[in-house]
């Protein structure tokens, strides 16, 4: 069961990435307009926040495994059409945008669905959730890794279309990695009584919960402004430093290594993040990813760069599973999907916009300035996230002690005696 579900995880971000990848080269082998890449990806983008959060709604609605078992095929099904599409017809540019508003479409709320079911493997596999995400997050590190080589081999080997046929064929596999689960696990639960809502009504509930959890509330504003300030130092600023330090070369190796130090990170926290404090892991990786940050907004020589990069990966590395633990723990079983897919709606709407004010800034006061501005705004971050109040209550509520009936002393004072909640 634990290995169907991280392959299945693994295949499905493995297809997308390399999609991600081989898409833009055959949008522009087959229109020769480098605009389309960009008409296509922001007609992709728009969707995606919206799916998200209806998503949310559908997975508890529907279930957790049911929702990711068909996302993972329709997510299939759209990839595999653009070859068919291509070998029949021909590609145009509202094909490309067609298909691939569909596939974002479908894309996001399966992540979700994957996510949200990650507790449901720990428990029935009798696994702590605190390791399971951590091995997650590990896998997702390694096709970080793999899947950009895997994608440029391919594509100097054979053309994007066919490329594609591999990554639809993930998605496929992904969703029979599903299908093996048992039935049972990521059901739909509601509580008894409850009075059937609208999906507008679900959606302001989720919402409700969200707020509604100080501790919850602060780690997806916080987290999401923690992304927003790391992706366009990775995206933007990055790559036209070392592009005009005649080391394109390097760009690729700094990211490697970032991803690299991520899986450290990720396995330490599935090996360690049960037996230490979650406000130790948290305060101890914030402080190390810090500095990484620092050291390669500071734009420095490659090897410097590297070893920031590998710093910045291992203090990131175990975030990701710890808040994952804390949304599992805080958040009711039946909003479970709709707190996670407002969680990423949040982050994914922060990469668009803070990658194009990025590039404002570059553009008005200079690169290196930029990337300082973005070191000081990651450490005003981590700032807020470190004295936050709220995070200062990351522990699991204490066990309930309670005895069973008859097995109190008699002779103990009344007030002594501790009696079921």
């Amino acid at each position: 069961m634990l290995i169907a579900y991280l392959l299945s995880h693994g295949l499905s971000l493995l297809g997308n990435t390399v999609a991600a990848i081989a898409l833009p080269w055959l949008v522009l082998q087959r229109t020769d307009d480098a605009s389309a890449v960009g008409l296509v990806a922001a007609a992709s983008a728009v969707p995606v926040l919206l799916s998200a959060v209806v998503g949310g709604v559908l997975i508890d609605r529907f279930g957790r495994r049911r929702l990711s078992v068909c996302a993972d095929f329709a997510s299939a099904a759209c990839v595999a059409a653009l070859p068919v599409v291509d070998g029949l017809i021909g590609l145009t540019l509202a094909w490309f945008v067609v298909l691939g508003v569909a596939g974002a479409l479908i894309d996001v709320p399966g992540m979700t669905a994957r996510e949200a079911l990650a507790p449901d493997i720990a428990k029935a596999s009798g696994m702590d959730l605190a390791r399971l995400a951590g091995l997650r997050e590990s896998v997702s590190g390694a096709v970080v890794v793999v899947a950009p080589a895997a994608a440029g081999f391919l594509i100097v080997l054979v053309e994007p279309s066919t490329v594609l046929w591999v990554t639809a064929a993930c998605s496929a596999l992904a969703g029979i990695g599903g299908l093996v689960l048992p039935r049972r696990l990521g059901r739909r639960t509601a509580p008894s009584g409850e009075t059937p809502r609208g999906p507008w009504a679900d959606v302001r509930h989720g919402f409700s919960v969200l707020r509604g959890d100080r501790t919850v509330t602060t780690v997806t504003l916080l987290s999401s402004a923690g992304i927003a300030v790391l992706a366009p130092l990775q995206n933007l600023v990055l790559p036209v430093y070392l592009v005009g330090e005649d080391s394109p070369g390097g760009y690729g190796l700094v990211i490697s290594c970032l991803a690299v130090g991520g899986i450290a990170g990720s396995i330490a926290y599935a090996a360690l993040g049960a037996k230490l404090s979650r406000r130790t892991v948290f305060v101890v990786s914030q402080l190390i990813s810090s500095v990484g940050v620092a050291g390669m907004s500071l734009l420095p020589s490659v090897p410097v760069l590297v070893a920031c990069a590998v710093l910045t990966g291992i203090g990131a590395g175990p975030l990701p599973a710890l808040f994952l633990v804390l949304v599992t723990e805080r958040v009711p079983e039946e909003v479970r999907g709709r707190v996670l897919g407002m969680q990423n709606a949040v982050s994914m709407s922060a990469v668009p916009a803070s990658t194009f004010l990025a590039g404002l800034l570059v553009e008005g006061i200079g690169l290196r300035e930029t990337g300082l501005i973005i070191g000081i705004t990651w450490g005003a971050v981590s700032l807020l996230l470190l004295v936050a109040p709220a995070m200062r209550q990351l522990e699991p509520p204490a066990p309930a002690l309670t005895e069973p009936p008859g097995t109190q002393n008699p002779a103990a004072p009344p007030h002594l005696v501790r009696r079921p909640d």
